[in-house]
């Protein structure tokens, strides 16, 4: 009798296997055309053939040039940045067992935005670049960014309730937010029309310069969020059950805490504050694969968020070009309405 149940379960664990290599290999299928496409369309017409050209280096100078120092660094940044940001919102998500939990929510990209204000608007740059230099800029939002982190993982390693983190992250964003606009009111206009557009979120700012610390670290943390599929899975359970798992809560939610804001205050140096991936790739991801198993969840995620990204880039620059919109101001057109249905239905209170 031991033996069938354990057969039984050996079929039924190798299923599950298969389905979700299968589901996971059909959400990877929009990857390479959408990554295709973001080398090639823009205010410049580029065949594929040109464009496979200029990857190599064979190609005509002015495409190789485009298609080298602007498109690929900027379907690159959209692809990972994307991805990383779906992965940050299905970890925060597990972790407030809140589908409305947005990385944004602990306030990295308020950080971020207030810190590139100082430096974008005010020339505070410590002297070491010239408040027009675009790595001052980015060196200045992840410091921003970086330093919302260290914070939001001191508070989770002192308190307990993970609903008081997530109040203290909506605090810290409310006063980064408030200081930033006081810095506003001080600034002539142009300088502040820049500001404004950098806030609302665009990849077209991604160069080899800025991306080559950027992109191993995302790259990185996507490898490695796997491993953190059990502990997710525990706490989506609950606290007494993670605890009875021998699980130091703790220390986890120093973890995914760490985790899941890394990668946004990478993001945010990159792109600005990129709104909705990490609330809308998570829950597409759940609805698609009918599963709460984190095992699934977070390459889902992953590979969704890539898609979206990708997707809200080329938008944003094809819709009405050769004038480009932000990026966040596309995700909002789906994200806005995810927002809303799930609080209508009841279903933004509990995963």
């Amino acid at each position: 009798m031991e033996s069938r149940l354990e057969a039984r379960h050996v079929v039924a664990g190798a299923r599950w296997a298969s389905r979700r290599r299968f589901t996971l290999l059909l959400l990877s299928l929009p990857i390479p055309p959408l990554f295709t496409a973001s080398i090639v369309f823009g205010s410049y017409a580029i065949s594929p053939l040109e464009a496979l050209a200029a990857l190599v280096g064979t190609g005509e100078a002015d495409a190789t040039i485009i298609v080298q120092s602007i498109r690929l660094p900027r379907a690159l940044a959209a692809m990972l940045g994307g991805a990383c940001l779906g992965v940050s919102g299905a970890i925060l998500q597990a972790l407030f067992r809140n589908p409305l939990a947005d990385p944004y929510i602990l306030g990295v990209s308020a950080g971020s935005t207030l810190f590139i204000a100082l430096a974008m608007l005010t020339g505070a740059t410590l002297g070491l670049w010239s408040p027009t230099n675009p790595f001052s800029l980015y060196t200045a939002a992840f410091a921003g960014a970086l330093l919302v982190v260290i914070l939001m993982v001191v508070l989770s390693g002192i308190v307990r309730l993970t609903s008081t983190i997530l109040i203290a992250g909506l605090m810290v964003s409310y006063l980064a937010y408030a200081l930033t606009s006081i810095v506003q009111v001080f600034v002539d206009i142009e300088r502040l029309r820049a500001f404004t557009y950098w806030v609302m979120g665009s990849f077209s700012g991604a160069r080899w310069s800025i991306l080559s610390p950027g992109l191993p670290i995302l790259a990185v943390f996507l490898a490695s969020t796997i491993v953190l599929h059990k502990p997710l899975n525990a706490l989506l359970l609950g606290e007494e059950y993670a605890k009875s798992m021998g699980m130091s809560l703790r220390r986890v939610r120093m973890l995914i805490v760490a985790a899941a804001a890394l990668p946004i205050s990478v993001v945010t140096t990159i792109a600005g504050a990129v709104g909705f991936l990490g609330l809308s790739a998570p829950y597409i991801a759940r609805q698609l694969t009918q599963t709460s198993n984190h095992q699934t969840i977070i390459p889902a995620s992953a590979l969704i968020g890539a898609a979206l990204a990708m997707a809200a880039d080329l938008l944003s620059r094809l819709a009405i070009r050769p004038i480009e919109i932000p990026v966040t101001a596309v995700t909002a057109l789906f994200g806005a309405p995810l927002v809303i249905y799930l609080l209508l239905t009841g279903r933004g209170a509990h995963l």
